[in-house]
């Protein structure tokens, strides 16, 4: 087969990362930037939102830290242009404010578009932390359109291949029959096609016996025009190949018109082999039958095709690792300096028990509060990314207590009905349900102005079954069309978060009366495919 040259896309990110600043301070403006230079980060300077705006055009960095108080255009006013400019479409924006911090603040800025809303003070480490991951993910989304848009080329290009292959094709089987006079002539003429032809040819009998095969094919199976004549696929071919082959000839034939097919002629998964086959009939002069067909390597095409809807699954896999990092750092490191800091404000309060007045012991008293107000947040920070709970006790476990936080947050009547498993499923389906679960409540909470969650594990036969139920409002299909980008974006995590796992995604909703998200992931029996339930 000939090659199909590869698109001239520009598809290599720049190694360095590229970044924005944009604060009105002067002081935190050169905090940020120097942070980010000794990070290894390339870091442009920009004090009010029309230079923000000006800079994003000229440099398009990989990433814009934006402040949201700005002296000219407010912070979220600046994201929603560049989000609403199609040249900026792989640029990343990241809100920073430490004023806006309320959750209506963090909501309304991730709804003009901005990628991360992060509220000050944040530890050094912390915002770096953030903002790798940021542009790790950037990265991956950028490499995922130019995939994307190299695909679609390829697909132009071979689809067009096989079209002036398939019109010269039919111009010469047409140009065989009106001169069949001239036998001799238009023998050496099809001849002639069929020996340079870049594709697999061939023509065979009524019994499905080769008599004939192009030069291209006989060097593919490694034949002699003398010993490839007359031969069956049978006898070319394993036999589970020359059955499906037969199939298609004895389609094509018997139904008198030309057919297409994908054949998989793999014989072992280091060497795969795809092939579009064009399978059509024909008769000589003498009104005697025959099958003609060409079949063009489309092995390439298919490897692309799969390792584009792999993609995903590979950025899910990077998102779940910096989570489980990001979450480690906060627990380990965050969190334990912020109860040593309690423990010495502690140490404080008691020694000016009876040395200070009380305007002193309230400051230090307050200062305790906040600091363990700063501790939750962090814990719940920490949760949200990767539960330990998940790690080491398993998704019943994980779900409990997840279901418990958000009934006493949120003040909704949260129902567990989880079935009992004698092991932990695997850890991939243990962390896919636990996310999608996540998500589910996540949209029922900003969307469903519900009373009452109901969460449902169920054993059944061959897998398992997750089950959110609401008694919200629930959507018809044109409600949930017009739904944010943000909403749509959670269900498509969802989905692609049960495929990863060969799972299935359900959605049932009415009008007034909630939704059920329920998702469904088969149990391998065999050995060593996944752990029984």
């Amino acid at each position: 087969m000939d090659s199909i040259a590869a698109p001239n896309i520009e598809a290599t990110a720049p190694t360095t990362p590229r970044l924005l600043v944009v604060d009105d301070e002067p002081d935190n403006l050169e905090l940020l930037c120097r942070i980010f230079q000794r990070h290894g980060c390339e870091v442009f300077p920009a004090a009010s939102g029309a230079d923000a705006l000006r800079l994003a055009g000229e440099l398009k960095p990989d990433l814009l830290l934006l402040d949201v108080m700005l002296p000219d255009v407010n912070g979220r006013e600046v994201c929603r242009r560049i989000k609403a400019n199609p040249a900026l479409v792989d640029v990343f924006v990241a809100l920073i404010s430490s004023i806006e911090v309320s959750s209506d603040s963090k909501v309304a800025g991730l709804e003009c578009g901005a990628d991360e809303y992060i509220a000050r003070p944040i530890a050094n480490k912390e915002l770096v932390a953030r903002v790798d991951a940021l542009i790790r993910i950037q990265r991956a989304l950028t490499a995922r359109r130019l995939a994307e848009a190299r695909l679609a080329q390829l697909n132009q290009t071979l689809e067009q291949r096989v079209i002036d292959r398939t019109v010269e094709l039919a111009a010469t089987n047409e140009q065989l029959r009106a001169e069949m006079a001239a036998r001799r002539a238009s023998d050496e003429r099809f001849a002639a096609f069929m020996e340079h032809a870049p594709v697999f040819a061939w023509i065979k009998d009524a019994r499905f016996r080769y008599v004939y095969m192009n030069s291209r094919a006989r060097r593919f199976l490694k034949l002699t025009a003398q010993g490839a004549r007359l031969q069956t696929d049978f006898a070319l071919f394993p036999r589970r190949h020359a059955r499906q082959i037969r199939s298609h000839d004895e389609a094509a034939l018997e139904g008198g018109t030309s057919a297409e097919v994908m054949e998989d002629l793999t014989e072992s998964p280091k060497e795969p082999r795809h092939c579009w086959v064009l399978r059509f009939p024909l008769r000589d002069a003498g009104g005697r039958r025959f099958l003609g067909g060409i079949a063009v390597d489309v092995t390439e095409k298919v490897r692309a095709e799969e390792a584009l809807r792999a993609l995903p699954h590979r950025i899910i896999e990077a998102q779940e690792g910096e989570r489980r990092r990001v979450a480690r750092e906060l627990h380990d490191g965050v969190s334990q300096l912020l109860m040593s800091v309690r423990f010495r404000l502690m140490s404080v309060e008691s020694w000016l028990h009876d040395r200070a007045d009380d305007t002193l012991r309230r400051d230090v008293t307050r200062a305790k509060s906040h600091l363990d107000a700063a501790s939750r947040e962090v814990r719940d920070i920490s949760r949200n990314l990767r539960p330990r709970e998940l790690d080491d006790l398993g998704l019943m476990v994980a779900i409990h207590f997840a279901a418990e936080e958000i009934a006493e947050r949120s003040k909704l009547h949260v129902e567990c009905r989880l079935a009992r498993l004698r092991t932990r499923l695997p850890a991939e389906v243990e962390l896919a349900l636990y996310r999608i679960f996540q998500e589910a409540v996540a949209n029922i909470l900003k969307h469903a102005n519900a009373k009452n969650i109901t969460v449902e594990l169920l054993r059944e036969d061959g897998g398992i079954t997750l089950r959110v139920t609401d008694d919200g409002l629930g959507f018809t299909t044109t409600r949930k069309r017009t739904r944010s980008a943000r909403t749509s974006l959670g269900l498509v995590n969802m989905r692609e978060r049960a495929e990863f796992i060969t799972g299935t995604l359900t959605i049932k909703s009415v009008p007034r009366e909630g939704t059920i998200i329920e998702v469904w992931v088969p149990l391998s029996r065999k050995p060593g495919k996944a752990k029984r339930a």
